[in-house]
């Protein structure tokens, strides 16, 4: 993830931004959530359509693949398909496999948890506690949003 810093008065505020390659994968997902056969997708074709570096998204792909969100078929008929239904993934499913934890603070993860190791009494921690009902949050609403309804958001081009 990429930090971005907003300023408001004397307060900093420092924000995870999801890395391109997250974007990329969300892109392609989105893509195979609207071929309504769920036949495979040659490479190039989602390449080319979601404007991503076919060598960029091969490595994409094989992340998806592992994390069991894609399958591949080989052959002049094969490609990339979602490996389930588009209505059962998960926006929060795809960037967890892709980001790690979606906490912005190691102690306040619940996949990836780690001791911040800068706090005096953790389960005290007023900056643990504030990420961890961010946490909730988020990925309250990541979760609950699907492929299927975040494709049908998406305007399809030509």
């Amino acid at each position: 993830m990429k930090s971005c810093s907003f300023v408001r008065g004397s307060a900093t505020l420092v924000v995870q931004m999801i890395a391109q390659k997250t974007r990329y994968a969300l892109r392609s997902l989105l893509f195979l959530a609207e071929e309504r056969d769920g036949s495979p997708v040659q490479l190039a074709r989602i390449a080319e359509t979601q404007r991503v570096p076919p060598k960029y998204l091969e490595l994409i792909m094989l992340d998806l693949k592992r994390s069991g969100l894609v399958k591949s078929a080989r052959g002049p008929k094969g490609g990339y398909r979602l490996a389930r239904p588009p209505e059962e993934i998960s926006f929060g499913e795809i960037v967890r496999s892709m980001e790690g934890p979606i906490a912005l603070v190691s102690c306040a993860s619940v996949n990836f948890y780690a001791p911040c190791g800068d706090c005096q009494d953790e389960a005290t921690c007023a900056i643990r506690r504030a990420f961890a009902i961010l946490r909730d949050q988020s990925t309250s609403v990541l979760d609950s949003i699907s492929l299927a309804e975040g494709a049908g958001w998406e305007q399809r081009l030509g």
